[in-house]
């Protein structure tokens, strides 16, 4: 039974952000931000098909004359290297790398989103600023692997 003359009790309701206010856009970009991770390594992975493709090859002139789309490969694919794919070239292996490449660029997106998301007010350019801080720390260190790689089998007559 209901106490005579209480009022009732009314639950806070919790206000949804205004649509195109900042913390609905923070919220955008905190959910979009990790899908957009994988936009530019997609894009360097197209590249790399489409200059594959466009090169001649002809005997030994394959490996200088696509030199730029296996950079390019390398680059939107991180985790090549230590599968051993330029090396090795399995299905499994491929597998993966595509798997694992992915998952990190997804991972970084997510960081990157997550750490711009703090602020009060976020663009997607502050995302995109973030974001190329991880780009070049990856693709610096692959291409340092890269280099290393070709040294040492330089080094050994391999190449």
């Amino acid at each position: 039974m209901a106490a005579v003359g209480c009022a009732p009790v009314m639950e806070p309701r919790v206000a949804s952000p205004v649509p195109d206010g900042p913390a609905a856009y923070r919220q955008r970009v905190r959910r979009r931000g990790a899908l957009l991770g994988l936009l530019v390594p997609a894009i360097t992975l197209a590249a790399a098909l489409v200059l594959y493709r466009a090169s001649p090859c002809t005997g030994t002139g394959c490996v200088r004359g696509r030199l730029g789309s296996w950079v390019l490969a390398a680059l939107a694919l991180p985790t090549a290297l230590p599968f051993g794919i330029p090396l090795k070239s399995d299905s499994w292996r491929w597998m993966a790398t595509a798997v694992s490449s992915a998952l990190l660029w997804f991972t970084l997106g997510t960081v990157a989103a997550r750490r711009v998301s703090r602020r009060a007010v976020v663009t997607w350019r502050n995302w995109w600023a973030e974001f190329v801080w991880y780009l070049l720390a990856v693709w610096v260190g692959e291409l340092v692997g890269l280099r290393l790689l070709a040294s040492a089998l330089t080094r050994r007559g391999i190449v």
